[in-house]
């Protein structure tokens, strides 16, 4: 019974949706601006936390 209950356990957490953002690539053929920018992008989606305040 509490293999079963287990089971059933990550079956329903392993089926969470998966919540994706504008994802960025970063190559290697980008300038200097077109990846500062990206950069900024991918801060300003980002989930963590501001360091700063």
């Amino acid at each position: 019974m509490k293999k079963l209950l287990l089971l059933i356990l990550f079956v329903v957490i392993s089926c969470a949706p998966v919540q994706t953002e504008k994802k960025i690539h970063f190559s290697k053929d980008l300038t200097f601006e077109e990846f500062k920018s990206n950069l900024k992008v991918y801060v300003d989606n980002s989930n963590y936390p501001n360091i700063d305040e």
